[in-house]
């Protein structure tokens, strides 16, 4: 049964369990009575075959046999009863696969697969996104924060994980450079930017409006001699985006920061959020109500 505040008593057992507890641990309670599901730890959304098929085996040993993915990238076991919780979590972390959390605090980090892997990647968004995570998640930094805190880290201009919509994003940028005695003129840049930003001159060369580029790089990638080179790279900040019952995108903070920077981005924002915010409003609602300005000031 479900107690009054949200404890639950095994076969109406006198014992209760702090489900908040448990939820914020990656045991979460289902609708179905007695069932938990195992939320696991699956950093931008990397895992082996092999981890998979350990997940399986626990998954028809413990569970329904279904997994679930969510949408940040995660792994749930469904239908484990409470009394094998505890044994499919030891057995989960023996093969070395982590249990994920929950609650008021730094969540794990997503990503696209980037340059590495994506024909359109401009930053190593994996990698950034694995450091992030193992520099804040679990940390004292990321805990007891007022509520969730969500980042993601894109590899270019698409967006694919969404950044706008996290409390701290990223996405590759590139800023594109004219090689003036390579060009030969053809005008292929001028098709292949979306934005409208290159131009044909009348000398025939490519003129590029610098209020019109977004940075993702089709220009460079387009050129048939190579004309148009990477002059910088980097990545686009944005803070205070969420879904929800009240969704809002994140405002663009800074462009071209190094790995290093974005995680002194984090930092300070984790700081300004655990020093500012209420308890249950998100990083956006303290933006909002501090001021955007106050935030840049403060992570900047």
């Amino acid at each position: 049964m479900i107690a009054d505040k949200g404890e639950y008593m095994e076969n109406s057992m006198p014992k209760a369990i702090d489900l908040a507890a448990l939820k914020t641990g990656g045991l979460i309670k289902q609708k179905e009575k007695d069932l938990f599901v195992i939320r696991l730890r699956t950093p931008v959304g990397k895992i082996s075959a092999d981890e998979l098929d350990k997940i399986s085996n626990i998954s028809k040993k413990h569970g329904s046999g279904m997994l679930h993915f969510t949408v940040r990238q995660g792994i749930e076991i469904q239908g484990i009863k409470f009394d094998d919780l505890q044994t499919a979590k030891d057995e989960l972390e023996a093969d070395g696969i982590r249990v994920g959390a929950c609650g008021p605090r730094f969540r794990v980090v997503t990503a696209c697969p980037g340059e590495g892997i994506c024909p359109n990647g401009l930053s190593p968004s994996q990698e950034v996104g694995l450091s992030l995570d193992e520099e804040f998640y679990g940390e004292e930094e990321g805990l007891d924060l007022p509520h969730k805190f969500k980042v993601t880290v894109a590899g270019c201009t698409s967006c694919c994980p969404k950044p706008q919509e996290n409390d701290v994003g990223f996405h590759g940028q590139v800023e594109p450079e004219l090689v003036e005695d390579d060009c030969n003129g053809c005008g292929v840049c001028e098709v292949t930017c979306k934005e409208g930003s290159i131009v044909m001159d009348d000398n025939g060369l490519p003129i590029k409006d610098d209020d019109k580029c977004i940075y993702c790089g089709d220009c460079i990638s387009s050129c048939p001699t190579d004309a148009w080179v990477k002059k910088r790279t980097g990545l686009a900040a944005y803070a205070g985006g969420r879904w929800g019952r009240h969704p809002e995108l994140g405002k663009l903070v800074a462009e071209f920061l190094t790995a290093e920077e974005a995680s002194a981005l984090i930092r300070k924002s984790l700081a300004f959020y655990k020093s500012s915010g209420k308890r249950g409003e998100r990083l956006g609602v303290t933006i909002n109500r501090i001021g955007f300005d106050k935030f840049k000031e403060h992570v900047l």
